[in-house]
């Protein structure tokens, strides 16, 4: 009891200042406040990383500091943001994920110990405007991807399945009705560097012409290659999850923002399999080293990988676009 009615008064006694300022016109530590507002450090599309102070006495050792923020200068629905250390000065620094682009929050610093809670003047910010286009996803990667399979119109729905190189979509995926080379060792009339399946071209990455993605969106839309499939796979965090019913696998990137991939399995011959327990996407890069197969990105129930299938598979489009 002695300890608590000791934190309240310092808590009092400690607040009710405003802060300094330096010659640069930026917020700096004030020692007669408890807790002081810093500044924006920066500013992107869906993210800002934000200071603090916290002056925090000897009794007050275990305080919990950090950012709250909102939309509305009432905080109503504040989120939080916990520091996890005191920097020289006793400054924090901490960084909001998953915000709206081209919008106004409002934040303030705060120190809470048990029941007490005191806050620092209130300032705000306004993210920048995103560049991403109308459908598409900024996971803070190098392209923006698609909300949806190609052919969904929701991200939890399948989609349509492609065969690697075509444009339509057709009931039997087998070698004998592949555009491209109607067996396993060829030849193929396109993409082949090896002279023993056919004829060679040396095009290892789809034409326009034949990645479905762009001939059905246009624009910039394209199916992503191999490399930016391992991009999204190696800097996003994976999760098995399930949406409005259907099993797949959420991404979420630095910025926080996020992409559903359902498990929408593949078709060989007229069968669809796998449904709900895997998930295949073409990338639009062949393997170069055994030009009967291009790479895909595929996931099971505990594991994301690059891997390479037969080009006459139906598999899932994930587009990208620049």
């Amino acid at each position: 009891m002695k300890k608590t009615f000791f934190a309240f008064t310092v808590l009092v006694m400690l607040f009710g200042c405003t802060p300094d300022n330096n010659e640069s016109g930026d917020s700096k530590n004030n020692p007669e406040e408890l807790t002081v507002t810093g500044d924006i450090l920066e500013v992107a599309e869906y993210s800002a990383t934000i200071t603090g102070y916290a002056n925090l006495p000897l009794e007050l050792g275990d305080a919990e500091v950090g950012i709250m923020y909102d939309k509305n200068n009432t905080f109503s629905a504040a989120k939080k943001i916990v520091a996890t250390k005191l920097e020289n000065n006793n400054k924090f620094t901490v960084t909001a994920t998953g915000l709206e682009s081209s919008t106004t929050y409002y934040f303030k610093s705060y120190v809470q110990n048990g029941t007490v809670l005191k806050y620092g003047t209130v300032k705000s910010f306004t993210t920048k405007e995103s560049k991403c286009p109308k459908g598409a996803v900024d996971l803070g990667l190098s392209v923006y991807w698609a909300e949806c399979n190609l052919g969904a119109e929701k991200p939890e729905d399948y989609g349509d399945y492609y065969a690697w190189g075509e444009v339509e979509t057709k009931e039997d995926y087998s070698w004998s009705t592949y555009k491209f080379g109607t067996s396993s060792s060829g030849p193929f009339s396109k993409y082949n560097i090896d002279s023993s399946y056919g004829a060679g071209d040396n095009i290892t990455v789809l034409d326009p012409e034949d990645d479905v993605a762009h001939e059905k969106l246009g624009g910039d839309w394209r199916m992503p290659t191999d490399a930016e499939w391992t991009e999204l796979m190696t800097k996003c965090t994976w999760v098995c999850t399930t949406q409005n019913g259907v099993d797949g696998r959420k991404a979420t990137g630095s910025n926080g923002n996020s992409i559903f991939l359902p498990a929408a399995g593949g078709k060989s011959d007229v069968y669809l399999g796998e449904a709900g327990s895997r998930g295949y996407y073409w990338s639009s890069s062949l393997r170069t080293g055994d030009p009967k197969l291009a790479w895909n990105l595929r996931f099971f129930s505990d594991l994301v990988l690059m891997d390479n299938s037969h080009r006459y598979y139906g598999l899932s489009i994930r587009p990208v676009t620049e």
